[in-house]
């Protein structure tokens, strides 16, 4: 787990920069806290990174 952090702290670093200041727009517009979408920055991030890795794999191998 370690390791994997280290390996991707670039990912991990604006996901959560970006899911405080979603948050906080979020908050802004309701005028209370919530738990919406906004959360789901980091896990989005994450889940892109892995698809577009799984993506770039197989057309390598397909070329």
């Amino acid at each position: 787990m370690k390791a994997w952090m280290i390996k991707n702290w670039i990912l991990l670093s604006s996901g959560l920069l970006l899911t405080a200041e979603f948050v906080e727009v979020a908050y802004r517009e309701r005028g209370y806290v919530a738990f919406g979408g906004e959360w789901l920055v980091l896990p989005i991030m994450i889940l892109l990174k892995i698809m577009v890795r799984d993506f770039i794999k197989e057309v390598w191998e397909w070329l």
